[in-house]
């Protein structure tokens, strides 16, 4: 008997989402015991991350074009996983930025930051995890609202870093790296909204 080729899109997501959370807690464990040597070892454990959320996409793309009828609309399969993948990319940007600069100390916002990632990447995994239950779910709603909130919350921690780091004396070229890299987590926190955001519009298209 030939073996099933069914593929499980909501799951694929699902992995995707845990390659975020597994990313931003490496990070901030990362930042949290920060040593300047260790960044490029984490970089490279981040990064595997990273093509694991990938193979995932790739994955999942091959099936669908193979697919007679998926789940949900094939231009939405595509944005999904790009959009995680976006996440994952963005998180592995920080640490490359914090390599590619030498960064040797790091300011105390860093930490808000990567806190506010994990929670972000949290709520968001249990979106993606609850996606699959999306036409009879009461919570997946609730948590989608939750992830802009945290969005939102990210753009004012952003805007708070940004105006500290102009407001110390500090030289041009520091205010240059940390400004490059306070901008990389706000993507990362923008990313997670634009996945919720996907999420809302399918559910919205088949209500």
């Amino acid at each position: 008997m030939a073996k099933s080729t069914h593929y499980n899109y909501f799951s694929g997501f699902a992995a995707c989402a845990d390659c975020a959370c597994r990313a931003a807690a490496l990070l901030d464990e990362t930042v949290r015991t920060f040593d300047p040597e260790t960044v490029v070892k984490r970089m490279g454990d981040v990064h595997s991350i990273e093509h694991e959320a990938d193979q995932l996409k790739h994955t999942a793309l091959e099936h669908l074009a193979r697919e007679f009828l998926p789940p949900i609309e094939r231009s939405d399969i595509s944005t999904l996983h790009n959009e995680l993948d976006n996440v994952v990319d963005g998180i592995d940007e920080v640490l490359r930025l914090l390599s590619m600069f030498r960064v040797k100390q790091l300011r105390p916002d860093t930490v808000r930051f990567t806190e506010h990632l994990v929670r972000c990447t949290v709520v968001l995994n249990e979106v993606v995890h609850e996606f699959c239950n999306f036409k009879k779910s009461k919570a997946l709603k609730e948590k989608v609202i939750l992830v802009n909130t945290l969005e939102t919350e990210g753009d004012t921690l952003h805007y708070e870093a940004v105006d500290r780091l102009f407001c110390s004396p500090e030289d041009a070229l520091s205010v240059i790296v940390w400004k490059s890299i306070y901008d990389c987590f706000e993507s990362c926190f923008d990313a997670c909204e634009h996945v919720a955001d996907v999420i809302e519009e399918v559910i919205l298209a088949n209500s």
